[in-house]
Parts: C-alpha cells; structure tokens; sequence
C-alpha cells in the first residue's frame, strides 16, 4: 500500500520523475520569469511542485526576497496536510506559515493571503485508502484554512477565501465541468490541482481583489508563492505567468483592464459616416450578408487593389540568412543579419533572440533603417529592442541606401522600370521577412506581428493588410487614410504609391501646379481609400497608435472595421489610442507593447 501511495502522490504533485523533474522545473521557471523586462506590472511565478510551508520557508530569500516585490500573494499548505512525504501536524504548519508572514513583514513587503481550494476525496479516495490519513482529506483542508484565516487575523493581512467561491460553484464534483482535474476533465484520479477553468477563476479573485482595493491602476511587482497549485500543475504555461496558470490569466486580466479603453469607439463617433465607399458592396453593388459573402468580398478587395498597385513577385518562401556580426546582451543576443526580401535584392537588418527563445513570439520592426528600432537612432523608436526584452524574438528592418540617396522604397524590377507601387513591394518584402521568422525554432510562426512608426506605419500597415500570415499588427501615426492637408500623409509620393518614371514630381503636397502622378490620383479618381485595406485584417488584432496624423477622428473609417470583424463574431480587434503629436512617446509605446504582449503571448 504504501508504495501505491508513493508513486501516486509523486506524480500527482510532482509530475513525474519526482525531484529531478521538479528541479528542472523550478529552475526554468526562475529563468523565464526573472529575465524579461515587463512592460506595467510584473507578475512572477515562483510555484514550485512538492513544496509545503518549510520548502516555501527555505527557499524565500532565493524567490521572493531576491524579487523586491511590492506584493506576495502566499498560497501553501496543500502539501502540508495531505502530500504523504509532506505531513506537518497543525502547529507546525502553523508556526512555519507565521514564519514566511513575518519574514515578508520585516522586508516591508504587502502580503495577500489564498487559502486552499477543496479537494475531491472520491478522486483522490481511488488512488489509497482513506484511512491513512487522520482525518479525511477535505477535512484537514478545512482546518488548514481555519489556521490561513486565524494567521490573517491576527497579522492584519487580507484573505481571499478561494475555497468558498469553489464550493459556491459546485466544485469539485466528479463530472466534466469540475474546476479540480479528475478522470472526466483531465483523464487521470488528480482530485487536488485546478483545471484550466479553475485557474481563471483563482485569478478572477484575485483581480476582484485588487479592483476592490484600489490597487489596479497602480502598476507593481508581485510574486505568487507557492505549492504546485501556484506552479499550475497539469495546465500550459506551468511555472510561468503564462499559459494557463492563474498568475498567467491574472496578467492578461491586468493587460486587457489596461487596454480596453482603447478598444471602444467613443460615443460622438459612433453614428458618424465618413465620405468613404462601403466595403460591404460587391463591385456588381450587390450587398454582403454574410461570412461565406464577406470572404469572397474580401478576396475582391484584395484582388482590386494588387491589380491596381502590381501583382507581387513569388514569395521567398525557404529565405536563409548570413550573419555578420553577433553582440551579446543582457536580455538578448543580437545578431545582424543579411538576406534575400525581393528577389535579387539583399538587405541588412538585425534579428534579437531573447535567451532561451523556443517558439516565442516575433514582431518585425520597419523604419528608415534598421538601426533605430535596435536602440541607435531617434528616441521612443526602439520598438524591436524593447519587444525583446519582454520576450519577443525581434527583426528590424529598413530601407537604410535608398533611404540615404533619398528615394526611400523598394522597386522591382528596377528603379526605372517599377511593375509593382513601391509601398506595395515593402509589405511583400515584409511577408518574406516573416517566412525567414517562421523557420526559425526560436518563433512560433503563428504568433507574429509587426510594427513600425510613420514611414514604418505605412509600411507595417500595407504588409499586415495584404500579408494574411502577420498574426497582429500596430501602426504608429501613419495616417490610416489618404488626407491632403497634413504633409505626413503623403502617400501621393513615388515612393509609396504615387511612383512614376523619373524625374520625380516636386516633393510636396499635391497642387495644380505639382499634381500627384501615377496611381495615387487614380484611386482618388476611383472613390478608394485605405479603410479597404483596414477590413482585410479581420479577425487579426491591430491597434492604431495615433498621433498628429491619426487623431481621434479616425474612429470614423475604423468602424468598417469593427463591422468586418462582425462577420466572424470577433470583438476587441480593433484599437486605437491617441496623443498630440507625430512622434511616439514612452506611454504611447507602452500600449504598443501592452497590445503585442496580450494578442500574441497565451
């Protein structure tokens, strides 16, 4: 019996291969969870399998204290109270929970208390019998909790009673829906850990807390401490704040509390029309009704505006890459790079792969050149090295010879002989980048955005519209429609979309006595505007980091947006937040990272 009991309560707490797995487990989850850089609050997953109040004791000052959190949220005593190699009588459990209490009080550490969600006695009950223990199993929890509840009290502490909101929910019970894993949710006699659902709901109460308390708006670093309930033991993302642990649904509850007011049209925008076609139309003028009408429309769309701008060259699909130079830093190696993005056309960019990257998430950065997003250029720009440092495997991209000689774009064949608008032939290039991203075992090809801030703004918003592949995308003031009377907006030149044999028209806004040439009055002259391109992205994300040229106004063009997403029942994509002026700031960036963080990390 005792064996029996050995084997299953070590890979019910530990997962399997007991300490060597648990050590390996810890360990990764100090890396992951230490290193990157957080863009607002930094929430920290320091579960650990196996563990009761004493390991929690023994391993504080490592964890916690070296952390300087503002918060520790302690849920422990699982293990103390029913773990067979684990077993602390009442007070000792109680003397050591004192312990860690007054430890985090001396280092003037906020301390939150979770007592222990209710395990399910017939699942555990056909792994062992009941008589081992002293008591039944859901009874020692409920006296661990009576001790959780006195140690609060008398230490000032705030309780969030977890095990209540189980029981008012019905938890556990031996069906599929259990908020604690059992044969019918999870496939094996579990009874102790919670479900992906019950994990939610954990970090539901905790943001209920910190809502009710006041304390959402101010971003802070916290540290959930404890057992393998914490660590998320069975669930994705285990030993993370990512995933499906509860810290990981926490930190997403945080990031969309944070982003919501960007995904709301305000209220003075919402019945306004703009002077702009209906996407909705078929050019027959037959109407879309429905998902299967909107996908052919969209590929109407799609078709209308490469046959107008020039069909692309084959994508580079297979793209390899040399390496130039490689520069360690403290979060990430960067690596510059060369490769083919149009054929016959090589370019220089840098790829930053955060350490230990394995199926990360990417976002291509594009400018002017490349050295900008890397830090080396403009301040507020540094998109792909602050994305790296949260974790995202990054590639900055630009444009750096003919950005110099004043030309600006791409052209293919040749600058003389353009077959595609050079706008265009950036977001192809784009879309070669991302096969390049894709092969890589350090990028999750689902998961990969791209960003950039006006020039870039153009250009991420072209490739992100016309590049299915780009999961989420974030342009920064690129002026989202054509507009004439703000100089930024200046599609209208040959090196967007407005290309014409040289010599090049007088750079400017268009005049009678300097019009527009090339395409870019033909699509005026044909009643388009760049909302059709807008529509292609549903159901991917996209936020508008407007400035100058993309003030609050622009809501009015983006509601078509809103309705396209519609068509496959997907809320919250379309974003736009908004400040004074053309160039970026660090909070303007902050919702930029915000966005990527919460589209493209689960």
């Amino acid at each position: 019996m005792h064996f029996k009991l050995i084997v299953a309560w070590v890979f019910l707490f530990a997962g399997g291969n007991a300490a060597l797995a648990r050590a390996e487990f810890e360990k990764d989850s100090v890396l992951r969870e230490s290193t990157a850089e957080e863009a607002s609050w930094s929430i920290l997953n320091k579960g650990a399998g196996g563990n009761n109040s004493m390991d929690l004791l023994a391993r504080l000052d490592r964890d916690v204290l070296s952390e300087n959190p503002d918060m520790v949220f302690i849920m422990v005593g699982m293990h103390d109270m029913i773990n067979l190699h684990k077993f602390l009588d009442y007070g000792t459990f109680r003397k050591s929970y004192q312990q860690l209490i007054s430890r985090l009080k001396k280092a003037g550490i906020e301390t939150v208390l979770l007592n222990l969600t209710p395990v399910d006695t017939n699942a555990i009950s056909s792994r062992y019998e009941l008589s081992f223990f002293d008591s039944p199993p859901l009874t020692k929890i409920q006296k661990a909790n009576a001790i959780i509840a006195e140690l609060a009290d008398k230490n000032g502490l705030a309780l969030i009673d977890l095990y209540q909101e189980f029981i008012e929910r019905k938890s556990p019970h031996p069906g599929k829906s259990s908020l604690i894993m059992n044969v019918a949710n999870s496939g094996i006699p579990d009874g102790v850990h919670p479900t992906s659902e019950g994990n939610r709901i954990i970090a539901e109460q905790i943001f209920n807390f910190l809502v009710a308390k006041g304390k959402i708006t101010a971003k802070k670093r916290v540290v959930f401490f404890g057992d393998s309930i914490t660590f998320g033991q069975g669930v994705e993302g285990s030993g993370t704040s990512r995933g499906e642990t509860f810290p990981a649904y926490l930190k997403k509850m945080i990031q969309w509390d944070e982003l919501a007011p960007y995904f709301s049209i305000p209220y003075e925008y919402e019945e306004m029309v703009g002077d702009y076609s209906d996407p909705f139309v078929f050019n027959d003028g037959s109407k879309v009704d429905d998902l299967a009408d909107w996908q052919e429309r969209r590929k109407e769309i799609r078709n209308k505006w490469h046959g107008m701008m020039g069909e692309w060259p084959a994508m580079i699909t297979n793209p390899s890459f040399e390496v130039l130079e490689t520069e360690n830093t403290e979060y990430y190696v960067q690596r510059k790079i060369r490769f083919e993005w149009v054929p016959g056309q090589m370019t220089e960019g840098y790829l930053l792969l955060p350490y230990g990257a394995k199926n990360n998430p990417a976002v291509v950065t594009v400018y002017y050149e490349p050295e900008t997003a890397i830090g080396q250029g403009k301040p507020d720009r540094d998109f792909a090295k602050q994305l790296a440092k949260r974790g995202f495997v990054t590639l900055s991209l630009g444009t750096s010879e003919t950005t110099q000689n004043e030309t600006y774009s791409l052209y293919y064949p040749h600058i003389d002989s353009a077959r595609v608008q050079p706008l265009s032939l950036l977001a192809y290039a784009a879309g070669n980048a991302w096969h390049l991203l894709s092969k890589m075992p350090e990028v999750d090809e689902t998961r990969i955005g791209i960003t950039g801030h006006s020039y870039g703004g153009k250009w991420a918003m072209f490739a992100s519209c016309l590049f299915d592949n780009f999961a989420a995308a974030a342009w920064s003031d690129p002026g989202i429609v054509f507009e004439e009377n703000k100089p930024n907006i200046n599609y209208w030149e040959p090196w967007y979309l407005g290309y014409h044999p040289k010599p090049w028209r007088e750079r400017g806004i268009p005049t009678e006595e300097n019009p527009a040439k090339g395409l870019y009055p033909e699509l005026l002259e044909a009643g388009m505007n760049l909302h059709e391109l807008h529509v292609l992205m549903a159901p991917r994300p996209f936020l508008v980091s407007g400035g100058s040229e993309d003030p609050e106004e622009r809501w009015i063009p983006l509601k078509y947006s809103l309705q396209a997403n519609e068509m496959y029942e997907a809320e919250n994509r379309v974003g736009m937040s908004n400040r004074p002026h053309h160039a970026p700031t660090p909070e303007s960036n902050e919702i930029i990272y915000s966005f990527f963080e919460y589209y493209l990390i689960p």
